[in-house]
């Protein structure tokens, strides 16, 4: 029997190892994008049919944007329904009961904020696996916009904008904290808004907001969640009415989860049968999952929604089983990583942000093809685990033909969770490399893959040591004061010899590469700063350093792990064990 035809005998415990294939989640996925947007404007039709069709008119001007990676799946890119660019990224695990229902200033989401102010509403799109609201929908936002109304509030009693005359406005401020009644119980609720004044302290005193001023200016009503799900939409726990808001008076976030689920119905048993034609006396089909795009890393195998939607015709033929699926899936993320080998950009700089006034890049791997590279950067550093063909042949070219000399330093670490120590390893010598070429003017590119988490680690450490921590980022006035051959003693006879193209002393790097590099550069550092022996960061300045760099490098988003192993490069050092 073919694995795209019916197996009503099969266990439910059967039905959800084949529903965790790819065919069958790709399907789900189309299923539930399809007609989306008609689907939701019909649901706020009918919870307000006396609404004037000037107003629908207006809804359906709102854009469509989708929480960042399940979101991104039930939005075709080019395709009328995405119209903003703005990227949001309210993370499940940030509501959950186990994290205390955290609000992150990691992903303070103020993109959307701007968004906001100029469109005054929009849809978001998430769905889950589990629940038929997932938690960034159901507390997540509302915690987040509960908290950026109440700092909002804080910042404007600072400006001096209460008066007299606007007294009655902020009384009519709305901080209150809204959750969906059919998900959030009033217990819960109690709890979670006896912590919201907490968290307002904790972005407050953490001056994440880099500049108060605008968001006060910007958010100039407060925020307010709405939730469209099950074809209904929801009521407040607060106080128990449908969620209808005034969009002259709020700014909206209307969260819709585009999946069906079975009512009653535990998470495991979501799963049911559908097929191609609407009979379901058809041979094919599949297994439908609510929520299906959840956890795509465990069963898209590298596959991202941009390449599902340019291939989902061939991807989605009903003949095709799972196994061919999966080969075609895979001939197809192949076919890209090999064009993205071969595409030479027009400009690297496209694919590169400068962090502040510091002739320092940010980039993608784009942004590093050489030999176009050289036409816009002086030094490159690679925080990847590969290298692109042709890059030692390139510097070879610059000197040999164009007389000139490029630089060029590649740390091998590898992506995610794969690198385990090298990027602690490796920390002290790109650092020393940035150093170095800062220090003679020359124009710096750090390039990752995607230009979002292992070469953004290395500048926050930058910026950690070598600027202050205040916008617009700027170097030190003292930064041409360290002096890097001051790290170790030159060997005899060694000092000519340098580390392949990094224009670094050759003996210097393997000092930095031995076992206790890490305290040799920190202790270097204590003496040239003379700082007393302290942790020059902790987690909290870790945070404000990546919201600085974000204000240039919008995606730039390292994971949790590479966040752990940049508190562990500044905070575990032998050194700082009397603290």
């Amino acid at each position: 029997m073919q694995c795209n035809e019916h197996q009503p005998h099969i266990n439910s415990r059967q039905q959800r190892k084949l529903a965790y294939r790819a065919r069958n989640r790709l399907l789900s996925i189309h299923r539930d994008a399809q007609d989306l947007k008609q689907r939701v404007y019909d649901i706020l039709e009918s919870h307000d049919p006396d609404a004037s069709s000037k107003t629908t008119q207006r809804i359906k001007s709102f854009p469509w944007l989708p929480n960042k990676n399940c979101g991104s799946w039930y939005l075709p890119p080019n395709n009328e329904l995405t119209t903003s660019s703005t990227e949001v990224y309210f993370k499940s695990s940030d509501g959950h009961i186990t994290s205390n229902y955290a609000f992150s200033l990691k992903r303070l989401n103020l993109p959307l904020i701007e968004l906001l102010h100029q469109v005054n509403s929009c849809f978001l799109v998430d769905s889950s696996v589990r629940k038929i609201l997932p938690d960034s929908f159901s507390r997540t936002i509302p915690v987040w916009c509960c908290v950026m109304n109440r700092i909002v509030q804080r910042y404007r009693a600072e400006f001096q904008q209460l008066d007299e005359n606007n007294q009655d406005d902020e009384d009519e401020w709305d901080t209150s904290l809204y959750t969906p009644a059919s998900i959030v119980s009033p217990e819960e609720y109690a709890e979670i808004s006896s912590l919201i004044d907490s968290r307002v302290e904790l972005l407050y005193s953490s001056k994440a907001i880099v500049n108060p001023s605008w968001l006060v200016s910007t958010l100039n009503k407060p925020l307010r969640p709405m939730w469209i799900v099950e074809g209904q939409v929801q009521s407040y726990t607060n106080s128990l009415q449908l969620s209808s808001v005034d969009d002259d008076k709020y700014y909206t976030i209307t969260c819709c989860n585009p999946s069906n689920y079975h009512a009653g119905s535990s998470s495991k048993n979501h799963i049911h049968w559908k097929n191609h034609s609407g009979s379901d006396e058809t041979s094919f089909g599949y297994y439908y999952t609510p929520g299906a795009a959840d956890d795509d890393s465990e069963w898209g195998r590298n596959l991202t929604p941009d390449l599902f939607w340019s291939n989902c015709e061939t991807l989605l033929q009903p003949k095709l089983t799972d196994d061919d699926t999966d080969a075609l899936i895979d001939t197809i993320v192949q076919r890209e990583r090999d064009n993205h080998l071969n595409c030479i950009p027009p400009n690297s700089m496209e694919h590169a942000d400068k962090v502040g006034n510091i002739d320092l890049w940010i980039g993608s791997y784009e942004a590093a093809k050489p030999p176009n590279c050289w036409d816009d950067f002086d030094a490159v550093l690679n925080v990847t685990d590969t290298e692109y063909p042709g890059m030692q042949e390139s510097l070879k070219e610059q000197q040999e033909q164009r007389q000139r000399t490029c630089f060029y330093l590649q740390l091998p670490v590898a992506e995610g969770k794969k690198d385990k120590m090298e990027l602690e390893r490796w920390m002290p010598v790109g650092l020393v490399f940035l150093i170095h070429h800062l220090q003679q003017k020359r124009r710096v590119l750090v390039y990752g893959t995607k230009g979002r988490d292992r070469a953004v680690a290395v500048v926050l450490a930058f910026v950690v040591l070598y600027c202050p921590h205040t916008y617009p980022l700027k170097l030190k006035d003292t930064f041409a004061d360290f002096h890097i051959d001051a790290i170790s003693q030159q060997q005899q006879g060694e000092a000519d010899k340098r580390y392949h193209h990094s224009d670094l002393r050759l003996d210097l790097v393997n000092v930095l590469l031995e076992k206790n590099g890490r305290e040799t550069f920190l202790h270097w550092m204590h003496t040239q700063a003379s700082l007393p022996q302290e942790p020059f960061a902790d987690k909290e300045s870790l945070r404000i350093v990546l919201q600085l760099v974000t204000q240039y490098r919008e995606n730039a988003e390292p994971t949790r792990s590479t966040m752990q192993k940049l508190n562990r490069f500044f905070m575990s050092s032998s050194m700082y064990r009397h603290i």
